[in-house]
Parts: structure tokens; sequence; C-alpha cells
């Protein structure tokens, strides 16, 4: 028995050696400086508007006098970064961006505040600062779709105009169709997986503040950008290549991302529908955009939502992925202007 102790205790001793050796290594291989943007909290440099007691980072383009677009980024906890070709929309409207709470760049909170629901009055309490006195045009990508969808369920006399470009899900059945068929968001184990996510955690080490958030918000980041053997989301973008995407950001809200979407869960099902089917409360019709790319919640996705909503209509981009705005900016801005300019001041009658 002592023999058989004594081996053991040399096993796990050379195993820990090994392993310590496989830190240390990977720790010198994988050095440098990997920088994590700061927030408006601690960057007073960024552009920003304080409403409700929190500072988004906000930008506004286009004279005040001219109507209102509010951009909706997708995530949760990305950034709108990848949605500056919209800016071009600037010469007609006033174009808002901002970064949703804990994401990008606007200060991360406590999970608490991190719900869909904060997510629409958060969206409210920007409408009625930057647009009081009108109704306000709303053009949201993946998550920005969703959210903006749900907005227009709770609020729909504030809206004359919504694109809703690519929403992931509206309703919790579709929701749990679709996080079946990406398999969660987890790609099937490789050993570039491992090394990928190895490394990703080695080079987060690295990363020093600005905040308590930032290296996990690195490490993310890394992650979800790790081009690996049957990646869930290959499907979103033309020939599955995960380099076709045009989702250029600033910084990840790792918190965000799982706060938000358990706010929606039940036991690892989505259970909050994010509009109510048959209830169509919006009066006015939706364009719902699609990238003629995207397998996995394109175009065949997004001709059931248009039955979710009293009047819409599905306008899909020839050549383009689920990043259909940078992937093909000059035919999304124009399916949009067109939309956008449309008369929608009588109201549709829901069937």
């Amino acid at each position: 028995m002592n023999r058989i102790t004594k081996w053991l205790g040399v096993g796990v001793g050379g195993l820990l050696g090994l392993g310590l050796v496989g830190f240390v290594g990977s720790y010198l291989g994988f050095a440098g400086q990997f920088l994590v943007p700061a927030t408006t909290t601690d960057d007073p440099s960024l552009p920003g508007r304080t409403i409700n007691g929190y500072r988004f980072h906000l930008e506004v383009f286009g004279l005040p006098t001219r109507p209102v677009v509010v951009v909706l980024h997708g995530g949760p906890g990305s950034d709108y970064r990848s949605l500056l070709p919209l800016q071009q929309l600037s010469d007609d409207y006033q174009v808002v961006f901002y970064d949703q709470r804990g994401s990008g760049l606007s200060p991360r909170v406590p999970d608490e505040q991190l719900t869909l629901d904060q997510y629409v009055e958060d969206l409210h309490a920007i409408i009625a600062s930057v647009s009081p006195h009108r109704p306000v045009r709303i053009v949201g990508h993946d998550w920005g779709a969703m959210v903006g969808a749900a907005y227009l369920e709770r609020y729909p006399d504030t809206v004359s105009h919504a694109a809703l470009a690519e929403p992931p899900w509206l309703t919790a059945e579709q929701g749990n169709q679709w996080y079946e068929q990406i398999n969660h968001g987890q790609p099937p184990f490789s050993w570039a997986l491992l090394e990928g996510v190895w490394r990703s955690w080695i080079e987060s080490l690295y990363v020093y503040g600005p905040d308590e958030d930032a290296r996990r918000d690195f490490f993310t980041r890394q992650v979800q950008e790790l081009d690996v053997p049957g990646h869930p989301l290959a499907g979103y973008f033309c020939q599955d290549d995960l380099h076709q995407a045009e989702d250029a950001s600033w910084r990840m809200g790792s918190r965000s991302y799982r706060a938000v979407l358990k706010s929606v869960m039940d036991d690892g099902r989505f259970t909050r529908d994010m509009i109510t089917p048959r209830s169509k409360r919006f009066p006015h019709k939706v364009l719902l955009l699609a990238g003629s790319c995207s397998k996995i919640i394109g175009a065949n996705v997004q001709r059931q939502n248009v039955g979710l909503f009293a009047a819409a209509e599905l306008s899909v981009i020839e050549g383009a992925g689920h990043t259909l705005f940078g992937e093909k900016p000059d035919a999304s801005l124009s399916a949009l202007r067109r939309y956008l300019a449309e008369d929608h001041s009588a109201r549709v009658a829901s069937d």
C-alpha cells in the first residue's frame, strides 16, 4: 500500500509539474499588451449623454431639426461600432447611436439591471430625451431588432417606422428552435477550440483594467471570434465563412450577454416573447431585412416574422450575410431610405 501511495504521489506530482511548465510556457509564449478601452465612467472624453442617472456612450449625427432615427445594436453586450455605416442617413435624419446598458463603452452595472425590461425602458428614456415631441424611426440589428420589437409592443405610439434586421427570434417558440439549431451556441470539441480558448484565457491575464470587467470582457470577445470547425454561427454568412462578417466592435459586455439572455430564459429554455403573437399592437408597417446568404436566421425566419405584425414587408439584401449593413452598405441603405421616407401617418388596421 505504501508503494502504491508513493507512486500515486509521484504521478500526481509529475502531472502538476507538467501542468505548471505548460502554464508558464503558455504565459510567456502568449505574452503581450492587450488593451481594453474604458467606458464613459473612466473616460470623460467619450461622447455620451446622462439619462436617468446613467451615462450612455451615445453619439448623434445630423441636424436636430430632422426626423430622428435611433439605432439599436446587436448582442446582447456588443456596441454600435459595426453599425456606423448607418451614419450616412444623417443627410436626411438625425441619427442616434448608443451602447446599451452594460455593453460596449457604456458603464458596467450590477446584473439585476441587465434585463430585457430595463433595455426597453432605457430605449424609452432615450427616445424621450432625443425626440420628446414627435415619434422616432428605429433601426435594430440582431438583438437590437429584438429590443426594438419588444419596445413596439410596449410603446407603439412613440415610433413611426421600425426596420428590424435579422432578429434571431421574436417568440419563445422561435427562440428555442434557434437555440437548438446553433447547438446552444457551443461549437463541437476540437483541438483548435481548446487551443483558442486556452490562448484567449492566457492573453486575458495580461489585461490590467481599466475596470474589473475588462478581463472577462476581453476573454468573451476573443472566444466568440474563434474560427473553429463547426462554429454554430457559420451559417450566418456567405459560404459559411466567418471571415465575411463585418462586426467590428470596441468592447464586449460579457455580463450583459449572460444576464440579459438569462432574463428571458427559464431552466435553459426561452420563455419570453419579444412581442405577443397576434397582438399586432404597432399600428404602422414594419420593414424586416435579411441577408440572402444568412441560412439560420435569414429570409425564411423573417418571412415568419412578417405575420407577427399588423403590416410588414421583407427586403432581402443579395450577396449579404447577417452583418448586412457592413457587408452591403449601399444596398442596405437603399432599402432603409425607401422605407424610412414612406408616409406612415395613417394607422394600419390589424386583422
